[in-house]
């Protein structure tokens, strides 16, 4: 006997309001799915280049953390130089 099994659909309400929870909470799902992706991600992203590089990373990763590091000692400079140091 051969079976599928298909993942379960919820069952849509046709009450107006219970469509609009649905839609709020499977909004708000996403939202939180795309939260926790940016969390991971500005993990990795705050790694250093080589560090990029070891574990294989694309090259326009690393070329974005080298660009932020650069940023970062730019600033830094420019500061030092404002406060007279």
């Amino acid at each position: 006997m051969n079976t599928t099994t298909c993942p379960q659909q919820p069952v849509l309400s046709p009450h107006p309001v219970a469509q609009l929870w649905h839609g709020i909470a499977a909004r708000w799902a996403a939202h939180l799915e795309g939260a926790r992706q940016a969390r991971e991600f500005s993990f990795v992203a705050d790694l250093s280049a080589d560090t990029l590089r070891d574990i294989g990373a694309p090259e326009e990763m690393v070329a974005h953390a080298q660009d932020r590091r650069d940023s970062r000692q730019q600033r830094m400079l420019d500061l030092r130089q404002w406060r007279g140091g």
